[in-house]
């Protein structure tokens, strides 16, 4: 049975039907004359969440629609107070849709509202920059009082920093940043530094004008037609990118309303232009920069330093528990290892440019330094900034951790990572278990170039040298790499003996038929010549990958062979398959023409588009990620040649 209280909301909200039909249609001038001899209704119940007219005016940023409303207020100015269930002020929900007018009239008839805060403790001014609208921070916090320290945080102590660089709104962030400078140290509960967070966004550092036409192309499709994207911050488990896991992190949301106005300006948002997203990019370094600046993290100093020594015995086996890199906490870190942990080169960099000393910073409960967590994470761009320096490397290097572990332990440990989309020593990823070993094996003689020879020989407290761990964590992944070279090599062997096959049968059905004397009727054509030459190759080609892909399940597969000779070898044979291929459809296409040839010119371009190039367009459009793999086999051969010719050139001058 429905409560009193349920009953008389009820009532109350059916009451207000109409005018909250109006707001959600947008039709406001029909709104203003419905509460045209009305003004009791002003501060009416509208929704559930107790908001009155002005609440949802406030939100839809109509100023016109608020200064009418105000006029019906007459002198009555502490009404603009009424605050719905979440403490919001009808300025709270203006700063909320970034309206400076509408702003500007709700101060100027009511002064006290910048200093309400909500059920969160957020201010008006926190508000604003919660959202990002950075004009209307500028523009409030010229009005707040003496004290406007008290607007930049609210009750969980997350600063106002904290969300503007939380919503990823840096152009406000940086702003807040150059006026307030002491607001780059302040701490959240979590006591993180807004340095912390920004390191754990690794998203927000790559421009997406970087990406193909297609992807782009894709994601806009995908949210212009998406009306069920949730925009409130509230619902980013755990993702940075988006959002702090805040139980309450904001109490804004445009479903709470319903508008189908906000959902058709969501559903038609322009994509930003290359400019726009270039200066967004120069902002973030900038806010970077000015926030590595104010960061002391990394000259923390053990007070009594301990030293691992070098171990060749097999040392007990003490049990200790070791962290999950998927659980595991990045709160502990100091901003260098966090940007490190999630590859942000540029916070790196920037760190290591402002604070050189950074770079010998370790962290003190594990005993880890930057190069540790660059190889732990598979972090070859900061990888590679460590290296530049030989001395520092040396000394990086030579530290072993308290697990006994040295960067090459690391190298070898599969621990801190699962999803080959997160792998990050290819900057492009890699494609199938083999290409993965290979690049896992590559990172092993990499890291093994740079430490001690000695170390190769040393065990940790496990009792393990980093050769013998690699052995253990990657035996799944050789296993994988093994069924799925086999596979591909079977796959690839099937597909080039049946072009072989056409292209052999070709030479025995030529087109236009032969003479009395067994001659090719069309062998004055030139597309004849065309169609012999390009029939040899593609069974040359075919043939000689067919060679090779058989070549590959006649291999031994262990990990040395993973390093180089197996993944050639598979690149080798689809790179002689493709251009087998590719030979075969010019051949198809100059076999047309030849039956054809009295037909215009523009058709014989035409089939020559059609048949020869769309077919690999299609084929390139849904297997991009081949491409990669691809182009490397041509990278490898390429090298490969370069050796063959010094070696050419150096045994000439000895003779």
């Amino acid at each position: 049975m429905e409560s009193i209280d349920e009953v008389e909301t009820g009532e109350a909200l059916s009451r207000s039907s109409k005018q909250y039909e109006l707001a959600m249609k947008g039709q406001w001038e029909s709104l203003k004359e419905f509460y045209m001899g009305r003004e009791f209704e002003v501060l009416g119940q509208m929704t559930t969440k107790n908001d009155t007219v002005l609440h949802v005016a406030g939100l839809a940023g109509r100023k016109d629609v608020l200064d009418y409303l105000i006029s019906l207020l007459e002198e009555d100015r502490d009404a603009l107070i009424v605050e719905n269930n979440r403490g919001n002020t009808p300025l709270h929900e203006v700063a909320a849709s970034g309206n400076l007018d509408s702003a500007k009239r709700l101060v100027e008839y009511h002064g006290a509202l910048v200093e309400i805060r909500n059920r969160l403790g957020e201010t008006p001014l926190y508000r604003a920059a919660a959202f990002g609208h950075t004009d209307l921070v500028q523009y409030l916090a010229t009005k707040v009082g003496d004290d406007i320290n008290q607007h930049f945080h609210r009750n969980d102590k997350v600063s106002i920093l904290h969300m503007a660089v939380l919503g990823q709104h840096f152009e406000t962030a940086h702003w807040l940043v150059n006026e307030y400078q002491y607001l780059a140290n302040e701490k959240e509960e979590n006591e993180l530094t807004s340095l912390q967070l920004l390191a754990q966004m690794p998203s927000a550092f790559k421009p997406k004008f970087r990406e193909s036409i297609w992807i782009k192309l894709h994601r806009h499709i995908c949210l212009c037609n998406d009306d069920n994207i949730d925009r409130d911050p509230a619902n980013q488990n755990d993702d940075l990118e988006s959002g702090f896991n805040h139980p309450s992190q904001s109490t804004f949301s445009n479903d709470d309303l319903g508008s189908g106005s906000t959902r058709t300006i969501r559903r038609w948002a322009p994509i930003c232009i290359m400019g726009e997203e270039m200066r967004n990019q120069n902002v973030l370094l900038e806010l970077t920069e000015l926030l590595v600046q104010k960061d002391y993290s990394w000259a923390k100093i053990e007070p009594t330093e301990v030293v691992n020594s070098f171990s060749l015995v097999s040392k007990p086996n003490i049990p200790h528990k070791k962290e999950d890199a998927e659980t595991k906490s990045t709160y502990e870190y100091i901003p260098l290892f966090i940007a490190t942990r999630t590859g942000i080169s540029q916070i790196v960099e920037k760190i290591l440019e402002l604070h050189p000393q950074a770079v010998e910073a370790h962290d003190i409960k594990h005993r880890q330094n930057i190069l540790h967590m660059a190889v732990k994470y598979r972090r070859l761009a900061i990888f590679n900034i460590v290296k530049k320096n030989k001395f520092i490397t040396s000394r990086l290097a030579d530290v072993i951790d308290n697990d006994g572990n040295t960067i090459l332990h690391h190298a070898a440990d599969m621990s801190y990572y699962t999803d080959m989309s997160y792998y990050s020593v290819d900057a492009k990823g890699t494609y199938g278990p083999a290409f993965h070993l290979q690049e896992e094996l590559h990172w092993m003689a990499r890291v093994q170039k740079i430490i001690p020879v000695n170390y190769a020989m040393h065990r940790n407290k496990e009792g393990v040298t980093a050769n013998e761990l690699f052995t253990t964590q990657h035996a799944e992944l050789l296993q994988s790499a093994k069924v799925w070279m086999k596979e591909t090599a079977q796959s690839g062997s099937v597909v080039a003996a049946l072009v072989a096959t056409v292209a052999y049968a070709a030479v025995y059905t030529v087109p236009g038929g032969t003479n009395q004397n067994g001659l090719p009727n069309l062998r004055h054509s030139p597309f004849f010549k065309a169609f012999t030459i390009s029939n040899t190759v593609s069974l040359v080609f075919s043939l000689t990958s067919l060679g090779t892909f058989l070549n590959i399940t006649r291999s031994p597969f262990e990990y040395k062979n993973f390093y180089h000779s197996l993944p050639f070898k598979l690149n080798l044979g689809f790179l002689l398959l493709f251009c087998s291929l590719l030979v075969s459809m010019l051949t198809f296409a100059a076999t047309i023409v030849l039956l054809i040839h009295h037909q215009k010119i523009w058709s014989i371009s035409l089939i020559y588009v059609v048949v020869a190039i769309l077919p690999f367009s299609m084929f390139g459009l849904n297997h991009n990620r081949f491409y990669d793999v691809f182009f490397k086999g041509l990278k490898d051969i390429k090298k490969k040649l370069r050796c063959c010719k010094e070696m050419y050139v150096r045994i000439r001058m000895q003779r």
